[in-house]
């Protein structure tokens, strides 16, 4: 019947990956968040609700079935990756990558979305117009970010005439696109493989056991040092207002040791309708580690030498990311490497709860974190022994042993 409110439901709570696309094109401002194990939530104040639909429209779990990226079925190679820049890739986690396709977007009046931390370390996304802002959403970090009003924002800048490029987790991307609803020429979408993401809540309760034991509080957080060369997780470091600053590894390492498990995710990462689906990509570049890289098919002896500073694996999803990626070639060195060798990276899926995930939850309520990762996520001896080495030969040398180990086996 004409003129019918529309019956508005958001998506499952279990599958809702708080991209936000809901709240951000609710114009009736009738969607409030609330926080469920740590994790924010879209809910509908029905009071304010006006029945629009536009929060169902534009929810990209709920018209999933609509949605198709670049599955690459037939693609039989990718792309490693890094930046000329041997200073850029000690401040990235990975090659390098993504800082040459912002630093083209910025060097023509772009505008770059990502996710950096706030004076309170809750990670938010956020918008930068200078090169010189770059250092604050580089790197990778382990938590769920903040989208906040960012797909209006980059709404708003996309209808100005600006160039936006927008970089963020798979389902954050989707949500991006969906909200938008159409494609705009001046509109860059990179995404990052992600193996889960921990809730806010979660690494805050880690940041106050670090802030209680040194009486100062956390300023920055660093995941991914590179300190002994590329690696992953071996070394975090946590900047403290004081100016000391910790090194956390091994055992000591306890927020890391757990999402390396796979440990404290949403809930719709373990069941990642993105990638069980096989929904492909939506965004026009995606990058990730090239984990494994060089371990069955070697590496030219030239990228070899690369190795030890992070080399990124990039998927070219669309014609545009093609284009973006042609135009950073002055910055960027690539060679391709097979498909199979990078489908090794766990981002590809999704991720594996734990058995003992719930009840190792309920007891970090009432413990410590060490007593916690002791008592559901211990590092093995093997693991131990592993990084130890690492640590103190480096990756680089490791790699080496292991060939002259290999050839005198083979003797």
């Amino acid at each position: 019947m004409a003129g019918t409110p529309k019956k508005i439901n958001l998506c499952e709570q279990s599958q809702c990956t708080g991209c936000m696309a809901c709240k951000q094109a609710c114009q009736s401002k009738a969607i409030a968040i609330k926080t469920i194990d740590g994790f924010a939530y879209p809910e509908i104040n029905r009071d304010v609700c006006k029945s629009c639909g536009k929060c169902m429209n534009v929810c990209p779990i709920l018209n999933l079935k609509g949605q198709r990226g670049n599955c690459h079925e037939d693609t039989q190679t990718c792309l490693a990756a890094w930046n000329k820049s041997d200073d850029v890739r000690i401040k990235s986690s990975s090659g390098g990558v993504f800082s040459a396709l912002a630093e083209y977007v910025l060097s023509r009046g772009g505008v770059v979305f990502g996710a950096a931390w706030d004076s309170n370390m809750v990670l938010r996304h956020k918008a930068i117009d200078r090169i010189e802002d770059l250092e604050s959403i580089r790197k990778s970090k382990y938590v769920q970010s903040d989208v906040g009003e960012t797909f209006n924002q980059a709404l708003q800048y996309l209808k100005a005439g600006r160039i936006v490029l927008y970089c963020g987790v798979h389902c954050q991307i989707a949500g991006l696109k969906s909200f938008i609803g159409r494609d705009y020429e001046n509109l860059y979408l990179v995404d990052v493989l992600c193996q889960g993401v921990p809730s806010p809540a979660t690494f805050r309760s880690y940041l106050d056991e670090i802030e209680k034991e040194y009486s100062s509080k956390v300023v920055d957080c660093d995941f991914r040092n590179k300190d002994k060369a590329w690696k992953c997780g071996l070394s975090m470091y946590l900047a403290l207002k004081n100016g000391a600053k910790i090194r956390r590894i091994l055992s000591r390492n306890e927020y890391y040791n757990a999402f390396y498990q796979e440990f404290f995710c949403r809930s719709s990462c373990y069941s990642c309708n993105f990638k069980k689906n096989k929904q492909g990509f939506f965004s026009d570049v995606t990058i990730a580690d090239f984990w494994r890289i060089g371990n069955k098919i070697p590496l030219p002896k030239t990228v070899e030498q690369k190795y030890a500073k992070g080399i990124s694996a990039v998927l070219i999803n669309t014609e545009k990311g093609k284009s973006l990626f042609e135009q950073c070639s002055c910055k960027i060195e690539s060679i391709e490497r097979t498909w199979n060798e990078f489908s090794t990276n766990g981002g590809l899926y999704p991720s594996s709860k734990p058995i003992h995930n719930d009840e190792a939850k309920h007891y970090l309520e009432n413990h410590n974190w060490h007593e916690t990762q002791q008592q559901f996520f211990p590092l093995t001896q093997r693991k131990k022994i592993r990084n130890i080495l690492i640590l103190t030969l480096g990756e680089k040398n490791i790699r080496i042993v292991k060939k002259i180990l290999r050839r005198i086996l083979r003797k």
